[in-house]
C-alpha cells in the first residue's frame, strides 16, 4: 500500500508533498549526479509546486523535467496548456537544466524516446475524478501498455473535470484528444509523490485505496508501486 498522509488543509498537504519530492530528488542527485523528473499539470498541484520551488538545496541545473500530458491542438501559450502551466508554476522560478515539452499530434514517438533515454527518477502525480493518472482514463487504461506515450480520447468525466477546475468555460470548449504518458512509465519510475486535495476527488481516492486493483480505476495500480506516497487534505480523505 502507498504511504497515505492526511492534512487539515490543501496548503499543508502540498507542502508535505513538496518536502517528500525534494527529499527523493536530493537523494537521486547525490547518488547519480543528475536526475529526471515528471510533473503533473493541474490545479490540484498548485500548492505542491508553490512549496517545491521554495525548497532549499536542490541543484535544479542538474534536473531534466518532463510533464504527463497535453491536449492535441492546443498551442503552448494557450491558458489551458499544460506546458504553460508547468512554466508558470515552477520553471519560471527555478533554474531547471532542461524541460522537454510534449505537444503536437505526432509527438508520441519523440517524447517516448526522450523518456527512455532519461529514465525518470521521481514523478509527481494527481488523481482525476474518474480515477485517472495523467490522461489515462478508465476506457483507455491498460496496465500492460507497451507504449510510453500514446494518443487518447478523453472521456466525459475527465473533460468535465477540466470545467470544474476552471480550465475551460464549458464542456464543449474542452479538447477531446490528448497525448499522455502511460501507466507503465509511472510504475517503473522509482519514486511517486501523489497530491490529491479537494472533495471532488474523494470517491476516486477511496476507490484507488480500497477498491479492487482494476483499470476501472487507473490510480488503484499505485498500490503496487514500490515507493508511492499520497498526500490528502481533509476533504479528499473525509471517508477515512
Amino acid at each position: 500500500m502507498p504511504d497515505v498522509r492526511v492534512f487539515e488543509t490543501r496548503a499543508e498537504a502540498g507542502a508535505a508533498a513538496a518536502a517528500r519530492f525534494a527529499e527523493r530528488l536530493r537523494a537521486v542527485l547525490a547518488a547519480k549526479g543528475k536526475a529526471a523528473v515528471i510533473f503533473a499539470s493541474a490545479p490540484s498541484q498548485n500548492e505542491f509546486l508553490a512549496s517545491l520551488r521554495d525548497e532549499r538545496d536542490i541543484d535544479w541545473s542538474r534536473v531534466t523535467a518532463f510533464h504527463l500530458d497535453e491536449y492535441i491542438g492546443l498551442s503552448a501559450d494557450h491558458p489551458a496548456s499544460f506546458r504553460r502551466y508547468i512554466r508558470e508554476h515552477l520553471l519560471n522560478h527555478v533554474p531547471i537544466g532542461a524541460f522537454h515539452e510534449l505537444g503536437g499530434e505526432n509527438d508520441a514517438a519523440r517524447y517516448a524516446a526522450l523518456l527512455n533515454e532519461a529514465k525518470p527518477d521521481v514523478v509527481a502525480l494527481g488523481i482525476g475524478e474518474n480515477g485517472h493518472l495523467a490522461f489515462i482514463d478508465p476506457p483507455v487504461c491498460d496496465f500492460e501498455e507497451t507504449r510510453a506515450v500514446r494518443e487518447v480520447e478523453l472521456d466525459e468525466v475527465c473533460r468535465m473535470q477540466q470545467v470544474h477546475d476552471g480550465c475551460f468555460a464549458t464542456l464543449d470548449d474542452v479538447p477531446k484528444r490528448a497525448l499522455s504518458l502511460t501507466i507503465p512509465v509511472f510504475m517503473r519510475t522509482p519514486h511517486a509523490v501523489v497530491t490529491v486535495p479537494g472533495p471532488t476527488k474523494r470517491a476516486a481516492v477511496r476507490a484507488a485505496l480500497q477498491g479492487p486493483i482494476t483499470s476501472d480505476c487507473p490510480a488503484s495500480i499505485l498500490r503496487r508501486h514500490p515507493d508511492a506516497a499520497l498526500f490528502l487534505d481533509k476533504d479528499s480523505a473525509q471517508w477515512i
